[in-house]
């Protein structure tokens, strides 16, 4: 087949699933919807964040004293090894995601005006990234089987299916979060502003943050915060919680358990979409007076 052909194919077999998606989460928040124009530069911004991951991995992958290491550590310990690994690479992808979504930069202070918006704007960029990297799964496919190969359209639908779903889970999990820190001014009222002290707090409150303090006591159990968090503080917590899932997602398919898959992400799928229908997504504050459009 044609190199173009099988990147078109590729590219429209990658696309249909993603835009299917974006629209059941689209619809989700119908009651005051995010302008779509917004959603699709988070999907384009979500696309271009597999850039710098394809690069890591390149550079992982073409480093022999890495790769040897790897593999004499697996030898020595394959379930730490896996693990340690999937975290990573977890963590890589999902702040990659976010970080894609904050290059909206003040276009997206304008419109952020409700908590599950940190979930359809996290969603539509993990759709994007998706859309991106199942091109480069099914044009590497082509390259092993054919179009009349059931292994190949096995492929395309697991990706097409579970591997969309989980990526706008994790990344959906984390908006979550990340609406609440950045509205919920009674929780998270503190921001650190300089990138720099971003991640000083971070590497200060790690082990903290693996407690999940602020999400267990003061979002799922409704605690009043008596003095206030910080937002990156928040926001880690998110990221941590979306990574271990994204993480537990790894393994389950590197040992093909995908029985377990229906279990992991189905509770996951319901319990986000009931988010848009508690009191909490109606506005919080405007962040300006221009509205909506």
């Amino acid at each position: 087949m044609p190199l173009s052909l099988s990147i078109s194919l590729a590219v429209i077999l990658a696309l249909l699933p993603a835009l299917l998606w974006l629209v059941v989460w689209y619809k989700k928040d119908a009651k005051n919807p995010e302008p779509k124009r917004m959603i699709a530069l988070s999907f384009f911004f979500g696309a271009l964040a597999t850039l710098p991951l394809l690069a890591i991995r390149w550079q992982m992958q073409s480093t022999p004293n890495l790769v040897s290491f790897w593999e004499q550590l697996s030898e020595i310990s394959f379930l730490p090894t896996l693990i340690s690994l999937s975290f990573v690479l977890a963590f890589l992808e999902e702040f990659l995601k976010h970080f894609a979504v904050l290059r909206l930069g003040k276009r997206l202070q304008i419109h952020f005006d409700q908590i599950v918006d940190g979930i359809i704007y996290s969603v539509s960029a993990a759709l994007g990234f998706a859309f991106a990297e199942n091109i480069l799964f099914f044009l590497t496919a082509m390259d092993y089987y054919l179009l009349t190969d059931s292994h190949f359209w096995n492929t395309v639908s697991f990706r097409s299916l579970f591997s969309m779903l989980g990526h706008s889970l994790f990344s959906g999990l984390f908006g979550l979060f990340w609406g609440h820190a950045f509205l919920s001014t009674a929780i998270t009222p503190k921001h650190t502003r300089s990138v720099s002290g971003f991640f000083f707090r971070f590497g200060k409150r790690f082990f903290q943050t693996l407690s999940f303090h602020i999400i267990r006591r003061h979002i799922l159990h409704k605690h009043p915060s008596l003095h206030g968090h910080e937002k990156a503080d928040l926001v880690f917590e998110g990221l941590i919680l979306a990574t271990l899932v994204h993480t537990l997602f790894n393994i389950v398919i590197e040992y093909s358990a995908l029985v377990l898959l229906p279990l992991l992400l189905l509770p996951l799928f319901f319990f986000l979409s009931s988010q848009f229908s508690k009191k909490h997504t109606t506005i919080l504050r405007p962040l300006v007076s221009e509205s909506k459009k």
